[in-house]
């Protein structure tokens, strides 16, 4: 049954009398949804009844249920007509509110307005305010349970819309019917929105362009965002499954925001247009000074005379007329919630104030007893993934903008203590609460040495944990037992390193040696003559690598043997003793490797390395710094090359007449002679090198290997 409203509820026409007009009739199915749209957007242009009212978000109803079950012939023209009756229902709600006819005073928990029950029921404003809201209610969760949720995304985009458009209508009447003026924000529909988005897997197209195009843009949206957040957070029960992804979703959409006021006068931009109006500034009355008379006495004029003594007490007061005592315990009541809302949304205290409770709401769970005495505990732990895209912003996006950063000094112990990639994230914003706001962690030091382990140096946050590192050990006034430390663990693990971070430690290193002298007898020590080597293999290292705290490790007394390894022992050695030095790629796989170590042989003339050169390199920079390197063209072999002819061997004997007249054979003496001294010349005896080179002997090793060879083959 449909409501015949007067003519004074609808935004159109304004009289009195009352009109009793049917409910129009439906426009036959067999019409293209289009039509039926704009069929039903002319009857309420032309009439005051607002049935066709109703008729629209259920045509809207039934629409989005064909494109959803995907029956549809043409989707197009669904999602046209779909989007104009959404369009058509929006302008006539926000027609209806200008003139002040729903009620957006009375709102439950979950956003919806309350129904109010008429006094009489014979009052027809009343049931028609009461189906007005209902008919809100209705499309609301419509447009937040369905529409947003469509494929389309025209369809996404129009909801959203439309909701914050209410939105802007509904706060506009809540600030015309309040008496106070001090600025009003309706919580239909933005607490429904707000809930669907934290509760509902929404699609990040929608998140994206409430982001951008609302929380980014308007100071009192962002404002009361955060408020809602932060009631949504304290309600939600644990941090058990069915509840995960609340607090997931809340993450998401507080990281959007990065367009914090910084200043006053950056308040400027707000979606009510009332609210952008400041508050008035109240003028603080000077007390006038009393002026003196022409006799000497004060004048009374600016003197503010005692009240007269009251015999009745405050209580005596309140038994008396106990309205009074309402009234002023609501006085209380509203100075105990704070400031009014333009007051709020005007204050970049207050601004940061409700920023700060939203994250405060999400990072640190609470904990409180129930009637039976057990501990409930609201919230909990992130995931590690959300975790750490918490920790990688939060020392430029979050901290600046708390009112008390050292409130989240628990949540960054906590991480710290967690070890491994989480732990090297929490650095920097403890690092942030140590120099900036005075936080004592006085085993800052020996957290951070804990946390050089293997696995530093293959995380993907390798280099902005170099970066932190340098910034951390950057200050003179350190001990010198912890930079050594930190040197000859980093050395240490440059032993299973990647080429990658190889590139980045050895350049650390120098610098941290360069800024700290003391450091240097670790590549002067020597052994025997060897620098940056422990010597013989009997020598033992001192460091002790089980040691926690950095300052008694023993580094001092140990030398960098390990980036030795990679070729700057060698050059070392041959620059000593004046001889060539060996090409890189003698002790490392790598080549670039082996060279670039060896500026740790080398005198320490350069001011600095800057370590952001550096940083950046991965294996793919690798490999294309070495197909860009020029070698040296080798002739091609074809064919293959002969070697070179070998001039024949000139051996001339004298072989005495009387040989041959004893053998009888003259070309047998000869023989047998050449067999002797071929001889000779491979295998000389102990007895001829004791007396000397012979003849044939300094003819032997003046003879190249090759001509031997063939000399002895051709014998």
């Amino acid at each position: 049954m449909y409501l015949h409203p007067t003519k004074s509820i609808f935004f159109f026409v304004e009289q009195t009398t009352i009109m009793a007009v049917g409910a129009p009739r439906e426009a036959p199915a067999s019409t293209a949804p289009l039509e039926r749209v704009k069929k039903l957007q002319l009857q309420i242009a032309s009439s005051t009844d607002l049935n066709p009212l109703a008729h629209l978000i259920k045509e809207a109803r039934t629409l989005h249920s064909k494109l959803t079950q995907g029956n549809a012939d043409d989707p197009k023209s669904l999602v046209k007509a779909l989007t104009l009756a959404a369009r058509v229902v929006s302008h006539s709600l926000v027609g209806l509110s200008e003139k002040d006819k729903i009620n957006f005073e009375h709102v439950d928990e979950h956003g919806r307005l309350v129904l109010q029950e008429a006094s009489d029921p014979s009052d027809a404003q009343a049931q028609v305010s009461r189906w007005l809201q209902s008919q809100w209610n209705g499309f609301i969760m419509l447009l937040l349970d369905e529409l947003l949720f469509s494929e389309f995304s025209a369809v996404q985009h129009s909801a959203l819309q439309i909701v914050m458009s209410l939105q802007t209508a509904a706060s506009e009447s809540l600030n015309r019917q309040s008496s106070t003026k001090t600025g009003r924000w309706s919580q239909s529909p933005f607490r429904p929105l707000i809930q669907t988005l934290v509760w509902k897997r929404v699609s990040e197209d929608v998140v994206d362009i409430f982001a951008e195009e609302f929380l980014e843009v308007y100071d009192d949206v962002r404002f009361f965002f955060c408020k809602e957040i932060s009631r949504l957070l304290r309600h939600v029960p644990d941090a058990s499954p069915p509840h995960a992804h609340v607090r997931s979703h809340a993450r998401t959409l507080l990281c959007r925001l990065t367009a914090i006021p910084t200043e006053p006068s950056h308040l400027n931009h707000f979606l009510v247009p009332h609210l952008s109006n400041g508050p008035k500034k109240s003028k603080k009355i000077k007390k006038q000074k009393p002026t003196m008379s022409q006799d000497g006495d004060e004048d009374d004029d600016g003197v503010i005379e005692p009240q007269p003594w009251s015999s009745e007490s405050e209580e005596d007061q309140v038994d008396e007329d106990p309205s009074l005592h309402y009234v002023s315990m609501r006085k209380k009541r509203r100075t105990r919630h704070g400031p009014p809302v333009l007051d709020s949304l005007h204050t970049l205290s207050s601004q940061r104030q409700a920023f700060a409770a939203a994250w405060l709401s999400l990072l640190l769970p609470r904990t409180h007893s129930n009637s039976n005495g057990h501990l409930i505990v609201h919230g909990g732990n992130l995931s590690t993934s959300e975790t750490h895209d918490i920790l990688v912003r939060l020392h430029a996006q979050i901290l600046p903008h708390l009112p008390n950063p050292t409130m989240l000094h628990d949540f960054l112990v906590d991480c710290l203590d967690t070890k491994g990639t989480t732990a090297l994230l929490a650095l920097n914003g403890l690092f942030t609460l140590i120099v900036h706001h005075n936080l004592d962690y006085p085993a800052f030091y020996t957290r951070l040495y804990a946390l050089l382990d293997a696995s530093v140096l293959h995380t993907r946050y390798r280099s902005r944990f170099m970066r932190m590192l340098d910034t951390f050990l950057a200050s003179m006034l350190l001990p010198v037992a912890i930079v050594a430390s930190f040197v000859k663990r980093l050395s240490r693990l440059s032993l299973r390193a990647t080429p990658a971070a190889l590139i980045e430690i050895i350049p650390f290193i120098w610098n941290l040696l360069k800024r700290h002298p003391s450091c240097m007898q670790m590549i002067h020590r020597e052994w025997q003559h060897d620098h940056l080597a422990l010597g013989p293999s009997a020598v033992q290292d001192p460091f002790d690598p089980y040691e926690p705290n950095p300052l008694h490790t023993r580094a001092l007394e140990s030398s960098l043997w390990e980036i030795s390894t990679f070729g700057a022992y060698r050059l070392s050695q041959t620059s000593q003793h004046g001889k060539e030095p060996t090409a890189g790629g003698d002790t490392h796989y790598l080549g670039s490797v082996s060279t670039f170590a060896s500026i740790l042989a080398e005198p320490f003339t350069q001011q600095r390395y800057e370590l952001e050169d550096f940083l950046d390199s991965t294996y793919s920079t690798l490999f294309e710094t070495e197909t860009k390197k020029t070698l040296k063209r080798r002739q091609p072999m074809n064919k293959p090359v002969a070697p070179p002819p070998v001039a024949p061997l000139d051996i001339r004997l004298a072989v005495p007449p009387l040989l041959a007249e004893k053998t009888g054979d003259l070309d047998a003496a000869v023989r047998r002679e050449t067999r002797k001294r071929l001889r000779l010349y491979a295998f000389p005896t102990e007895s001829a090198a004791q007396q000397g080179d012979t003849p044939l002997e300094q003819d032997r090793r003046a003879m190249p290997l090759d001509d031997c060879a063939r000399l002895w083959h051709f014998v």
